[in-house]
């Protein structure tokens, strides 16, 4: 007579579930078989399964583990509905310390434009297998070789170990890695290690990407590139790069899709979006990294959210020479120079980001810098909560700017900001920077409160936070 699971002690049943060998979809067939199991998988055990296999979310764990793990999937599964030119940029909302912001709904229409958009797809997709190690018939000892054997949306798993080789995508194909996070890694010399070019779509997840060199200093370019109108979806990966920028999206309708990775080691910057670039940066660990952690230039569009960008080596997210886009709920902390630098025509929405601890100015506006700088918490950094130089004209509202040690702002008497309605904590020890011309403006827009110690400051943001500003 076969001996039931549910009849075992409570640990010893949570000490099987949480198995390595058992997954997301080992725990969904669990679920649906008997209540008294379904009782068994709680949040601990979707969270081990989730961590086995999947990167954690880079600013807090999620509410529910098995949620989190659907959203991801639908992502991931739905990729080939992207088409190359024309790719709906969404702007995805986990679901995170018990609030859901309403641009869910957002994604879910992106999503459902994806799963019913009529693509001429293959009907049969197959699955090619790389293992270094392995001499079994059908398996490939390269990725390079499995890329040109492959057809068009093939499937390529990329076994545990070590690859030496660049690649050049220029046909849509999905590269994934099998085993736990780090543990198959890609290693490019002299050149982009991944390229992704012409209009094509392309996934590629789970890797441990470096791009290094061999000897004499060669030309910077990226660990990743995409370019030429592709289309290139970068999941669950670690980038780095001791020679250049660790990702690269580049040109007129070339599209990234940067998602749940960590980005560290850039000898330049950790993503760069340049020339009419477009994309999404999501929920990524962008750190250490010689330049800014997030790059923004030569009119490059994309959209930058929940990400947690800091200890760079310049700016946490710089915007520059006509540069756009949406830069949103990200942690920005401990650059080494502004939080957020806008300059020689960027016009970024930024909007409802946590920007401190920085070794300069929390923002800095200089040089036509132009754009919306919203509804942040600017606090504790070694400069100007919000620096406006020559030139700079950024609308700066509703923001909670509490006192650097350079005062809370910084204006030139040539800048034609706009300041208003900020909650703006002084300490009385600090001077606020504002030329006489400007202060009366300031002093009467704004709500300032005059305080010294770092506890008043947080007690007054937390009564302030439901009081209108006039």
């Amino acid at each position: 007579m076969p001996f039931p699971l549910f009849a075992l002690p409570h640990d010893l049943m949570l000490a099987i579930l949480q198995q390595p060998s058992i997954g997301a979809r080992e725990l969904c067939r669990l679920e649906r078989c008997s209540k008294t199991v379904a009782k068994c998988i709680d949040e601990g055990v979707w969270r081990e399964a989730f961590l086995s296999c999947r990167r954690c979310n880079a600013l807090a764990e999620p509410d529910s583990w098995k949620q989190e793990f659907a959203r991801r999937l639908t992502w991931s599964r739905d990729w080939r509905q992207l088409t190359s030119g024309h790719v709906p940029l969404l702007q995805p909302r986990l679901v995170l310390c018990g609030h859901t912001s309403a641009p869910q709904k957002l994604r879910r229409f992106a999503l459902k434009m994806m799963s019913s958009t009529q693509l001429m797809l293959p009907s049969r997709v197959e699955t090619h297998i790389v293992d270094s190690k392995s001499s079994a018939p059908g398996h490939f000892r390269t990725i390079g070789a499995a890329v040109i054997f492959s057809k068009p949306y093939d499937v390529i798993l990329v076994r545990p170990g070590r690859y030496e080789e660049r690649l050049k995508l220029e046909k849509p194909v999905e590269i994934t890695a099998v085993g736990p996070p780090g543990s198959t890694k890609l290693v490019g010399f002299e050149g982009p290690t991944i390229e992704a070019c012409g209009r094509i779509v392309a996934r590629v997840s789970n890797l441990q990407i470096e791009q290094r060199s061999r000897g004499a200093s060669t030309a910077m370019s990226g660990a990743v590139l995409v370019k030429a109108g592709a289309t290139l979806v970068l999941e669950e990966c670690a980038v780095s790069s001791e020679t250049g920028h660790c990702v690269i999206v580049q040109g007129m309708d070339s599209c990234g899709y940067i998602l749940h990775n960590v980005i560290s080691g850039g000898k330049g910057v950790g993503v760069l979006m340049c020339d009419f670039g477009r994309g999404l940066i999501e929920d990524n660990e962008i750190c250490f990294n010689g330049r800014a952690g997030v790059a923004i230039l030569s009119g490059a569009d994309p959209q930058v959210c929940r990400n947690k960008i800091h200890s760079g080596g310049d700016s946490g997210v710089l915007i520059s020479e006509k540069g756009r886009g949406r830069i949103e709920e990200n942690d920005i902390f401990g650059n080494r120079r502004a939080g957020v630098a806008i300059l020689k025509e960027g016009a970024p929405l930024v909007k409802r980001n946590k920007i401190h601890d920085g070794r300069d100015s929390g923002v800095l506006v200089c040089e036509n810098g132009l754009g919306s700088v919203c509804d942040n918490e600017i606090f504790a950094n070694q400069m100007a909560g919000v620096a406006i130089g020559r030139g700079g004209a950024s609308r700066v509202t509703g923001n909670t700017i509490s006192d650097g040690n350079g005062g809370s702002l910084c204006l030139s008497i040539h800048s034609k900001g706009h300041i208003w309605d900020n909650l703006i904590h002084q300490d009385p020890g600090s001077a606020m920077q504002v030329p006489e011309a400007l202060l009366c403006d300031v002093q009467q827009k704004n709500f300032i409160r005059f305080c010294a110690s770092k506890a008043l400051v947080h007690e007054s943001v937390s009564l302030c936070d439901s009081m209108d500003i006039d």
